[in-house]
């Protein structure tokens, strides 16, 4: 899961993505599927004849990250072979790393406790605020710990205990929710193959406050609901935190047990027992909970402390700043293809990027994808993908409506705002629409209270020709020379 959030961010960055994976890892996180990235079978497939070069489908390989416990040293530079710098993931200073970036999310963690451990020169990203979230965790952060503001009781409990249920104790925990009387809704989330989902599923048919989910996709969601988790030490523990919601933990790894440590001194969760005792500790600290008022509101502020959900954007940047040392602020232009239908979903869906537009709600993939194919043969619409830096950065996209005149819209990655791209994006496009004949006439809607696009069209030279209640309204002809004395693709 953490890798799917850092694809995302370097999605959203521009880049193309490939995974290489077990099919077990592949049926017990169906969230790979959902992603829809390309992905080989590392234990089927020849994978690394497919890659020998350091290229993919024609294309160099920028970077390769490694992920797991059992791949270390040896074959972290049996992968030098394809010439690309090395990202890894750990969570555990205690084995040696042949890499160039090194990311451990650790609360408390600190690069020092990796030296000697990596080549010299690598750089080490480490401590929570680095932890690798889903972008939908710092959406719903605010609303989140907006809630949790006054004493308040636990009557809702979100338990998730691992996809796999690692130590069978997810029933367990479940059975012994059920018997406190107190709790209005438990919601537990599982994996296809976790060892306790028929028990659940059993649970579940004879309780009614009891719900079993199937990996979820809206799990920030069911936790902004909940008042307190029970759960393991792991990457979900900064899930829980991002959103402020206090957690009860179970620990199932040795490696988790410094997090579990860290966390409890912080004061976002308390630790239960492993043993056979565990469900009646996890009672037990929940009795404690209910007769200390305010205690839940005291938690849940420290636990907001400990991570604010930027990581996966910081984390983006490190690997930018590593593999872009050199900027230039040259754009390109080219129409867009079938295969940037996700790139551009993902833009729009950012959120900066949703409140530019009139709705401003999510588009769902189906939704997008539907829409994209027919815009693409669309003989009224253009779409281009704006470029930098050999990667993609951005859209603009022309609708001729019956009047003639092309409506136009603008979404840049998050990684370049600020960098006066959008200005040099917009002009260009404009000028290639208006060579092409495309139309003779553009015109922008742009929300009254979006300062900064107001800005960004009239410095592409468009001028105000009238407003409502809820926009401005703007107009570049073809004949207006201003946009010509501009910059021609060069960022500011």
């Amino acid at each position: 899961m953490r890798c799917l959030t850092l694809a995302a961010e370097m999605e959203q960055r521009g880049a193309d993505v490939l995974f290489v994976c077990s099919a077990a890892t592949a049926s017990t996180v169906p969230a790979l599927a959902r992603s829809r990235i390309v992905w080989f079978e590392a234990d089927q497939h020849d994978w690394s004849a497919a890659l020998w070069d350091g290229t993919f489908n024609g294309k160099r390989i920028d970077l390769v990250v490694v992920d797991s416990y059992r791949l270390g040293e040896t074959f972290e530079r049996s992968l030098r072979k394809l010439g690309s710098p090395i990202l890894v993931i750990d969570d555990a200073p205690a084995r040696p790393h042949d890499c160039d970036l090194l990311v451990d999310m650790t609360l408390g963690r600190s690069a020092d406790a990796y030296s000697g451990l990596t080549p010299q020169g690598c750089r080490v990203l480490a401590g929570a605020s680095y932890t690798l979230l889903r972008s939908e965790f710092g959406e719903l952060r605010a609303a989140s710990l907006a809630r949790r503001v006054g004493a308040y009781e636990a009557k809702s409990i979100f338990v998730s205990l691992g996809l796999t249920d690692v130590g069978g104790q997810t029933a367990n925990i479940a059975r012994s929710l059920i018997a406190a009387r107190n709790l209005s809704r438990i919601v537990v989330v599982s994996g296809p193959a976790a060892r306790s989902f028929d028990e659940l599923s059993a649970l579940a048919s004879r309780d009614t406050r009891i719900e079993v989910l199937v990996d979820p996709d809206n799990i920030a969601d069911l936790m902004v609901c909940s008042d307190v988790a029970i759960g393991t030490p792991g990457t979900s523990s900064w899930e829980r935190c991002c959103l402020g919601l206090p957690a009860i933990l179970i620990v199932v790894a040795d490696n988790q047990r410094d997090n579990a440590r860290a966390l409890e001194v912080a004061g976002a969760a308390k630790i239960a027992s492993i043993d056979s005792e565990g469900p009646d500790a996890v009672l037990r600290i929940l009795r404690e909970l209910a007769v200390q008022p305010g205690k839940l509101e005291q938690m849940s502020r420290q636990a907001a402390d400990v991570c604010d959900g930027n990581g996966a954007q910081r984390v983006g940047t490190a690997i930018d700043e590593f593999l872009l040392p050199e900027r230039n602020g040259l754009l390109t232009l080219r129409l867009a293809t079938i295969a940037d239908a996700r790139r551009l979903w993902l833009w729009r869906n950012d959120p900066r990027a949703r409140e530019m537009f009139g709705d401003s709600q999510p588009v769902s993939w189906d939704t997008h994808k539907a829409w994209f194919e027919g815009h693409l043969t669309d003989p009224n619409t253009r779409i281009f993908v704006v470029g930098a830096f050999d990667r993609p950065c951005g859209y603009v996209r022309f609708h001729v409506k019956l009047t003639g005149t092309a409506t136009v819209s603008i979404a840049m990655a998050r990684n370049v705002r600020g960098l006066g791209y959008g200005t040099a994006a917009l002009v260009l496009a404009c000028r290639e629409a208006f060579e092409q004949r495309f139309c003779e006439c553009i015109e922008a809607l742009v929300k009254r209270e979006n300062v900064a696009s107001q800005q960004v069209f009239r410095k592409s030279g468009f001028l105000p020709v009238g407003e409502d209640a809820d926009f401005f309204v703007y107009h570049l002809h073809a004949r207006t020379d201003a946009h010509e004395s501009r910059t021609s693709g060069q960022a500011e």
